[in-house]
């Protein structure tokens, strides 16, 4: 809305104790969403809503806010206007009551039209408050309603939040708006930039942002994001010949770390080059926050690129400092490998006998057996469609693509799974292929993230995630709502993208249940537990089969499929996911043909009449009798259906799935005048059984491609009225 002016501004704080920088984003757009809601509901207009926030403050800025928010008129209804008064000319009873009940004289009802006719009503008007008072109940609303993935409850106010809060400003205009929460008034003033310093006074929200930059706060997210950019580049600088990659989930993390980002550079021992490049940086970028250093030649540099949060003063001894917080780090990884190294990866897959995986589904080494197995299976069942795969490699890279779960370095960097492993299986002098397979055998790690780079790998990581899977669901760990502490989401949308993206030609549910037989075969160690016995077992193939439809479906939506033409390629859709996509890519291409609307609705004019019929009958059709076809109508359609069928299977052995729905899509002129001259409910039995034996042909052939009785048409024909065919 335009701003008037007469329009004020408004600023609310709220100052705490350091905040996780993983929780600034997602309060500030909760503080925005929250108060663009309330301040609808309370009619005060506002033109705009900004925020801010650093580690120790999370501030919105209202501005172009009314002085006072909008009056409410409301009109109540009551009884019909003829009972206002008797034949007398007296109030009649339902009409006092009503007045009495909205605490008004009979004189002051008026009659308004309703739905019904006129009716008795009360005009009330609930005049506008002065935009102080609303913003006093408000902010605190605002501040009640923040979720955090944690909460902290402290002192003698035992409130809820993120971190303690330590102050709340809160202002409309100059003036204060005043309220109290967990045991705080709201004032003017905020903190300083360091705990323990002066507090800020704010004059306005106008002047909210100037004035703590005056105090070395850039509080707006997108110029510190902007000085963090420029402080890199100044130190770059400093250092010629070397680069470094601003790392976008770093620079994120550090906007919201900081509030006056100031870079210091650093150096640190080549010695320590010696360790894993990707341990090295993980030291760097997770552990220290720092930027990791490179060379031309893309070698790591033995330097480094800190953030500190604060003015540019005392630079070396913050330099000191970090460099020797980071030789310390660097000390204890290096400690790790040097353990690590003192047996082979192959060694330390006996260590895994004493790792668990879950309850009564054994140890780590029982699901590396498994996994070793089932990929196996899954070598046999694409060997069987002539896919070339060396089956030593396979069986190598799954034996020890766990064994890294018992090492000191994963111990101490669980995010290093699969990394180290396959760093360990190269300097064991395993073969790059099979190395490769171990190190990639926990992708993708997201829905967009790589896949295993060949194919024995995407054979031994589809393995794995499926019978992680199997193994979860039977335990009755099936992720609920936004639970998911299994992260078993994401190992449904990896087995969906392997087998879509890699073209595997291998039936998802056949895979989960020789999944679950092998944990059958293997039984639990403690118990030697049944698996029928398992919370999940009963419904085992059904909800895993609908879990893994519900990955492939989001996989389609993102790729810009619409819903109900997803819907029409489920059926059978986990059985080969790739064709199936191949059925999806066809439907849409034809979608826009000018005949294929109405092929749809008598297509679904079809099943209708079908299902009417009843799955008894339908079940006992027999092959359409020449004999019986007698309208002429009805033999043009027995004759299309016959020459589709035979081109139209041809071209689905070679997957060419749009040219056989273009050969679907010239049945619709004998469909048409099939509907419009034959009976199909014919009061002789045997031609009815016939005709309908007929139409189940129909619907037969075009499920072949997609059941397209779920697409949804705009504008239907009024003919699909007629069920009965007639």
């Amino acid at each position: 809305m335009p701003r008037s002016n007469s329009d004020v501004e408004a600023l609310l704080e709220i100052g705490t104790e350091h905040l996780p920088a993983r929780f600034v984003s997602p309060g500030l757009s909760q503080m925005s969403a929250s108060a663009a809601r309330l301040l609808q509901d309370d009619r005060l207009p506002c033109a705009e809503i900004k925020v801010y926030g650093t580690l120790r403050r999370l501030a919105l800025h209202l501005l172009g806010l009314s002085r006072h928010s909008n009056a409410l008129e409301r009109t109540l209804t009551g009884p019909p206007a003829g009972l206002l008064k008797d034949s007398q000319g007296n109030f009649t009873a339902q009409a006092a009551g009503f007045a009495k009940a909205q605490g008004v004289r009979p004189e002051e009802l008026e009659t308004v039209r309703g739905p019904k006719g006129e009716v008795l009503a009360v005009r009330r008007v609930t005049p506008g408050e002065p935009a102080i008072q609303v913003l006093s109940r408000v902010f605190p609303a605002i501040i009640r309603g923040l979720e955090f993935a944690k909460n902290m409850e402290w002192e003698g106010s035992r409130f809820q939040f993120a971190r303690p809060i330590r102050s709340i400003t809160a202002l409309y205009g100059e003036r204060i708006v005043p309220f109290s929460l967990a045991g705080i008034s709201s004032g003017n003033k905020t903190q300083g930039a360091a705990i323990g310093s002066d507090k800020i006074r704010i004059a306005s929200p106008a002047g909210y942002v100037g004035s703590l930059r005056d105090h070395c706060i850039l509080v707006d997210t997108e110029e510190r994001r902007g000085a963090l950019s420029k402080t890199l580049d100044g130190a770059l600088r400093a250092s010629p010949g070397v680069r470094l990659e601003k790392d976008s989930g770093l620079l994120d993390e550090l906007v919201y770390l900081t509030e006056h980002p100031v870079a210091v550079g650093g150096r640190f021992s080549r010695d320590f080059l010696g360790l894993p490049p990707f341990l090295l940086t993980t030291v760097l970028k997770k552990q220290l926050k720092f930027f990791p250093l490179q060379e031309a030649a893309g070698k790591l540099f033995p330097g480094f690129i800190g953030i500190r949060d604060g003015v540019s003063e005392a630079q070396d001894t913050v330099r000191e400092g970090y460099e020797r917080v980071l030789e310390a780090r660097l000390c204890d990884a290096r400690f790790y490998f040097d353990r690590d190294r003192r047996s082979s990866l192959r060694a330390k897959t006996d260590a895994l006998r004493r790792a668990a995986f879950q309850r009564d589904m054994g140890s780590m080494h029982d699901k590396m057996e498994r996994t070793v197995e089932l990929a196996i299976w899954i070598c046999g069942a694409l060997w069987r469609k002539r896919l070339p795969l060396d089956l030593g490699c396979v069986e190598a890279i799954a034996r020890l693509a766990y064994a890294d779960l018992v090492t000191e370095i994963v111990g101490e960097f669980p995010e290093l799974q699969g990394s180290s492993g396959g760093y360990y299986a190269r300097l064991d002098g395993e073969e790059e292929r099979v190395a490769l397979g171990i190190e990639e055998f926990h992708y993708p790690l997201s829905s967009r993230s790589p896949l295993p780079t060949h194919l024995e790998g995407s054979v031994v990581a589809l393995a794995g995630k499926m019978d992680s899977l199997a193994a979860l669901f039977l335990a009755g760990h099936r992720p609920t709502g936004s639970e998911d502490p299994f992260a078993l989401r994401r190992a449904g949308t990896g087995i969906v993208r392997i087998v879509l993206e890699k073209q595997l030609p291998i039936s998802l549910p056949q895979l989960a249940a020789q999944a679950r037989r092998l944990i059958e075969k293997g039984g639990a160690p403690s118990e030697n537990r049944k698996a029928a016995s398992y919370p999940g077992a009963g419904h085992f193939e059904a909800d895993l089969r609908e879990f893994l439809w519900q990955r492939a479906q989001a996989c389609f939506q993102e790729s810009g499929y619409p819903m109900d033409e997803i819907r029409s390629v489920e059926e059978g859709g986990l059985d080969h996911l790739a064709v199936t996509f191949k059925r999806l890519a066809a439907l849409s291409a034809l979608r826009a043909h000018e005949d294929f609307g109405e092929l749809v609705t008598a297509f679904k004019r079809a099943a209708n009449i079908l299902r009417q019929a009843g799955p008894a009958l339908v079940s006992d059709l027999s092959e359409v009798d020449r004999n019986l076809v007698t309208a002429e109508a009805e033999l043009s359609l027995f004759e299309a259906l016959g020459r589709a069928e035979k081109s139209l299977f041809e071209k689905l052995n070679r997957d060419e799935y749009e040219r056989a729905l273009r050969e679907l899509i010239k049945l619709r002129p004998f469909v048409d005048r099939f509907f419009e001259s034959v009976r199909v409910m014919d009061c002789e039995e045997a031609v009815k059984r016939n005709r309908l034996a007929l139409l189940l042909k129909l619907a037969s052939l075009f499920k072949s491609v997609a059941d397209i009785s779920q697409l949804q048409i705009t504008a239907a024909p009024a003919a699909v009225a007629n069920p009965s065919g007639e």
